[in-house]
Order: structure tokens, then C-alpha cells, then sequence
């Protein structure tokens, strides 16, 4: 039977109906407990599956002689070791692409909460009043998404489902990405090409979807915040560390900017002492935080379950992975 480790909920697959085949002789673990059992009773895993901010470490890998195949949930794979995997001839592989629609839903919802303000209204309605409220949203103003330039830092498979949507609320959208991107992709679309540093000076709305790399990590930081307009509003559904955190909380609390949405932060959980939870309420007033739930609707489970059955069958059979990262 193949031996096959799974550090992401049972419930998930109870709950969207996936049956574990017959033939797979399969272990669940808890993400905590995933390296002590690897180390130990699960040593002779054949194909890991992992949630996409997973840790498997080199010791892990090179502590399983018989692993064939990494796979994660979702697209994240930068907690895992892919130097370590990559010298053992494990593929290291993700679900590419299977929750872009809701992350970039979120990315869109998130704009519309930051421009209208929603999250600082309701939480005020709750606290002083309904009149009072309203009277103080009033006196602060709040703005339309429509004709606003969005500039998307990343055009992959993300970027270009926020593309799509922005289209339909007449956003003039505009993006940067490191790789060329073709004419048919640029006209479907509806995006302009702009250097990174006129994007950031310019857009009314900047929009992260980049992964994490020496080159994105803190790729916002005070310069950036300085250069953009006082009236732009910053939304990251990528990953925490493409943002300077702390760059971002002085750009707050110095009215650089409009405000900003993320749905990932630095670290992961955010700690209850963690400098952004702790700001001045006039820069509370000009955030939204989520707690890295934008790719997490039960169709991404589905999606997710979906895709990473079908990858270990592959991978059982000795076909040639799909979504390899390396």
C-alpha cells in the first residue's frame, strides 16, 4: 500500500465528500506534530501532503528515504525546503491556481471596505450611535472604485482574476510584473504595463500578488510609502513580507497614505503584542486586517482536495507531476 502522510484537516475531505482510496495507507497529523512524526513513526512516507504554510524541513527530508513527491494545498511552498528536496530528486508541487478567484475577490472586496470605510463604520454604529456615526463617516468622506487607476503589482494567475473584475466597476487598471506579458494576455485583459516606480507614485489603489523572494521581500517600504499619494489605499492579499510592516504603521500614523487592507501580516499569527494591533486610534482607523482567510471558502477546499488527490495519484502512477515548483 502507499504510505501517505497528510498534515491537513480530515474534516476537510469528511466534509466535502473525498473518500481516501483504498490502496493509500494514510496517516493524518497535526501541522504541530508533523515533524516529530515524520522524524520518527512516518518516516517511510511516500507522498506528503501539507497546507501551504507548512514547514518541512531539511532534517525532515533527508529523514525519509522513500518520499517521492512534496505536495501542497494550496500555492505556497516557501516554507518548504525545495534546495533539500531538489537534491534527493523529490518533486516539491502546488495546487496552482486553486483558490485565485477568491483571493482575488477578497482584493476587490477589500478595496470597497477600505474606500467606504466599512469596517470603521460599523464598528463605530456598534459604539457611539447610529446618528453620531453617520454624521462622523459624513464629515470624514469616503470614495467610489469606479475610475480609479489599480495598479497590480503581479499579473499571475491572481492578478489577472482581480483584473477581470476590476474591468467591470471602469477601473483604469494598470500593472508590473518581472516577466513580459503577451499582447493577447495584455488586450484581454484590459491592463497597461508601468515602470514600478511610477505605478507606486501614481495608482490610487496599489494591489500586492507577488510570492515571496529576496526580491519582493519588504519591496513596499518608506521610500515607496513617500512616493505615493496621500490619497492611496494599499491592499495585500499576497504574503506579509513583500510589505515593510513597520514602514507601513509610521506611513499610517503620518497620514502618508489612505489607508491599507491586508490579509497577511508579519508574523503569522500576529502575537498580541504586535506593533500593528497597537497603533494610534486615528491609524486604526485607516486599516483592515483579515486573518489570511482571502483563498479559504469552502469551494477552494473543494478545489484544494480536488486537485491534491489527483496529484498524489499521478505521482503514485510515476507520471510526471503537474504544478511542479522547481
Amino acid at each position: 500500500m502507499a504510505r501517505i502522510v497528510i498534515a491537513t484537516p480530515k474534516e476537510n475531505f469528511e466534509r466535502y465528500g473525498f473518500h481516501i482510496p483504498e490502496d493509500w495507507d494514510v496517516a493524518f497529523v497535526t501541522p504541530q506534530t508533523l515533524e516529530e512524526e515524520l522524524l520518527t513513526r512516518q518516516s517511510d512516507v511516500e507522498i506528503l501532503l501539507v497546507g501551504s504554510g507548512q514547514v518541512v524541513s531539511r532534517k525532515v527530508i533527508e529523514s525519509c528515504p522513500s518520499l517521492k513527491q512534496i505536495q501542497t494545498e494550496g500555492v505556497g511552498f516557501e516554507q518548504v525546503d525545495v534546495e533539500a528536496a531538489k537534491e534527493r530528486g523529490i518533486a516539491v508541487c502546488n495546487n496552482k491556481g486553486a483558490n485565485a478567484i477568491s483571493v482575488a475577490e477578497h482584493a476587490v472586496g477589500l478595496m470597497l471596505a477600505g474606500l467606504r470605510r466599512t469596517s470603521l463604520t460599523d464598528r463605530q454604529l456598534r459604539t457611539i450611535g447610529y446618528q453620531t456615526t453617520k454624521f462622523a463617516h459624513m464629515k470624514v468622506g469616503e470614495h467610489t472604485l469606479a475610475g480609479k487607476t489599480v495598479g497590480l503589482i503581479g499579473l499571475g494567475d491572481i492578478g489577472k482574476e482581480v483584473a477581470k473584475r476590476l474591468r467591470c466597476w471602469d477601473c483604469n487598471v494598470v500593472y508590473n510584473d518581472i516577466l513580459d506579458m503577451s499582447p493577447e494576455i495584455i488586450a484581454e485583459y484590459h491592463v497597461t504595463y508601468k515602470d514600478f516606480d511610477e505605478l507606486i507614485r501614481t495608482c490610487d489603489i496599489i494591489s500586492m500578488h507577488v510570492p515571496v523572494t529576496p526580491l519582493t521581500t519588504h519591496m513596499i517600504g518608506k521610500e515607496q510609502f513617500l512616493a505615493m499619494k496621500k490619497t492611496a489605499l494599499l491592499i495585500n492579499t499576497s504574503r506579509g513580507p513583500v510589505i515593510d510592516q513597520d514602514a507601513l504603521i509610521r506611513a499610517l500614523e503620518n497620514d502618508e497614505i489612505y489607508g491599507a487592507a491586508l490579509d497577511v501580516v508579519t508574523p503569522e499569527p500576529l502575537p498580541e503584542d504586535a506593533p500593528i494591533l497597537h497603533m494610534s486610534e486615528k491609524a486604526m482607523d485607516k486599516i483592515i486586517l483579515t486573518p489570511h482567510v482571502a483563498g479559504m471558502t469552502d469551494e477552494d477546499f473543494q478545489r484544494m482536495n480536488f486537485m491534491s488527490i489527483k496529484a498524489i495519484q499521478r505521482a503514485l502512477a510515476g507520471e510526471e507531476p503537474i504544478n511542479k515548483v522547481y
